[in-house]
């Protein structure tokens, strides 16, 4: 699949990232220089989440100033508060008499144990990620994907690196879609377009089918939050908070899609969206939810492609080497 782009090429966001590639984790912050209507989506029955009841189209608040995507599980949820305080700093917020109050939901990965189960994004490391919020931004071992693996059925020494990646579509009448995905999966990754797999657990000759696995040699129960794909779709196009909602539905439709199995019982799915509103023209719900399925997938392969070999689990390039 030919993917390119990024989330960032939705006007009005910017990508930071806090990376410890010692100790294998990390967090992501996108922001939003104005504030953005925001929804979301949970399909996996372990997630790790703050502050996302707020996104329900009946809660009042109808904007966000940003989104955290952080490793550490339930311990990186410190990491928020960090963007929290630099947002406040700024004078970013709800304003509430003298404060301002930052809106910034997050949701987070498992990758303790994949280097040093402890240490974990900190509010300081939240704090950094925000500081350094750009346009441009690493994909690969960066921010909340440095301690991400995929394709784990037949164990971690077989398993593959995982890591974050973006794409983004530009529609025909001008609009754009972009994700951003941290890919930390218990299941393998596919190529939709051409049914390859491109990061299965790896067996003498190639990557085994994960969904084949799943069927015929289930893993024993492993225990809660080890896996998780979690990420933000954005567009431009101006949308409420149910329609922002239905565009992480198309996300999480992405996921399903490129991830195989995803959504399981021991993963924390969740999907984010963005609608910052500044593209004028109205498009169609089901153009923008195609497009929001294509560029997660992108983001998806992106993450894989970029990702890097780390910890002693190969990348999905340097499996490949070992068939030849």
């Amino acid at each position: 699949m030919n993917y390119s782009g990024k989330i960032t090429d939705v006007v009005g966001l910017t990508v930071g990232h806090h990376t410890d590639l010692e100790n294998g984790t990390g967090c992501t912050v996108v922001l939003c220089n104005e504030p953005a209507n925001a929804g979301m989506e949970i399909r996996g029955a372990a997630p790790g989440t703050r502050e996302t009841a707020l996104l329900d189209p009946l809660a009042s608040a109808q904007w966000v100033n940003g989104i955290v995507l952080t490793g550490g599980s339930a311990f990186g949820l410190d990491s928020p508060g960090g963007v929290v305080r630099f947002l406040e700093e700024k004078g970013v917020g709800v304003k509430f008499g003298r404060v301002r109050i930052p809106l910034i939901p997050a949701a987070v990965v498992f990758d303790l144990g994949f280097l040093n189960h402890a240490v974990r994004p900190t509010n300081a490391d939240g704090y950094s990620a925000a500081a350094s919020a750009s346009v441009d931004f690493k994909t690969g071992n960066a921010g909340a994907g440095t301690g991400a693996t995929v394709a784990k059925l037949l164990g971690i020494s077989a398993s593959i690196k995982g890591g974050v990646g973006t794409a983004s579509i530009r529609l025909p009448g001008g609009a754009t879609v972009g994700a951003l995905m941290v890919v930390n999966a218990i299941g393998g990754i596919v190529d939709p377009e051409t049914g390859e797999i491109v990061a299965g657990p790896q067996i003498s000759n190639g990557f085994a089918d994960s969904i084949d696995l799943m069927i015929n040699n289930p893993p024993k129960d492993r225990g809660f939050f080890r896996n998780t794909t979690i990420g933000v779709v954005a567009t431009d196009v101006a949308l409420d908070k149910i329609g922002a909602t239905r565009l992480a539905m198309a996300a999480q439709d992405g996921i399903a899609i490129a991830v195989r199995p995803s959504h399981t019982s021991n993963d924390g799915d969740a999907m984010f969206a963005l609608s910052t509103g500044t593209f004028t023209a109205s498009v169609p719900g089901d153009v923008l939810h195609a497009a929001a399925l294509k560029a997660v997938t992108g983001a998806i392969l992106n993450a894989i492609d970029s990702a890097e070999t780390l910890g002693g689990v190969k990348s999905a390039a340097d499996a490949k080497k070992d068939w030849r």
